[in-house]
């Protein structure tokens, strides 16, 4: 399968600009692994979106979703790919900021002994598709492997992994300058409603 064959499956949420060879070799990995994968637990692709630094591609089943994501913008570095899990919006930045979880942070919960989890993007290895696709690979066995019961529909791991996520971060703040020229320091409402119902 080509990549214009990738394209023509969903043409309603594709949104690309101009895309780099390694973002689209990302997308196409991850559309012939994971998505295969999860689609199994009833998840469907909501999102592709490719762009020339970025690339997000969006899994939903009912109100959970499950987000893959890289940047290699030069100010990102270094470069890594994030497998995110949540619940209601992925849109909205404030929920989909406080209410989602990394693989990681579930695998954390799952099995405390387990070695940390993450994926590095190979930016300028000669053999980028071939080592992504390898690393894709492994982190579609790490998603059955943690991520099993939040893809069979169960939220409890996810919520205690949510949960500790949470409690250590600070809500947002917002600095502006008072009428005598000092800056003032308060928390964003919503984050901080965010983070009260999340934590």
């Amino acid at each position: 399968m080509g990549i214009f064959d990738l394209f023509k499956r969903n043409k309603k949420t594709i949104r690309n600009e101009r895309s780099s060879s390694e973002q689209v070799a990302f997308a196409e990995s991850v559309l012939l692994i994971i998505s295969p994968t999860i689609e199994k637990f009833g998840f469907k692709r909501v999102e592709k979106t490719i762009k020339e630094y970025s690339t997000t591609i969006t899994f939903r089943k009912r109100d959970q979703y499950i987000k893959v994501e890289n940047s290699s913008y030069p100010t990102d570095y270094p470069y890594y790919y994030f497998i995110v899990l949540g619940e209601g919006s992925s849109d909205d930045f404030f929920e989909y900021d406080w209410n989602s979880v990394s693989l990681a942070a579930l695998a954390n919960i799952v099995d405390p002994t387990s070695d940390e989890i993450s994926y590095w993007f190979p930016l300028g290895d000669s053999k980028f598709a071939e080592t992504i696709k390898e690393s894709i690979e492994k982190a579609n066995q790490d998603i059955l492997k943690y991520g099993a019961t939040f893809l069979d529909g169960d939220l409890s791991m996810f919520y205690q992994a949510r949960k500790k996520a949470n409690e250590g971060r600070e809500p947002y703040k917002i600095s502006k300058m008072d009428e005598n020229g000092a800056y003032q320091t308060t928390l964003d409402p919503e984050s901080a409603a965010q983070k009260k119902k999340y934590s």
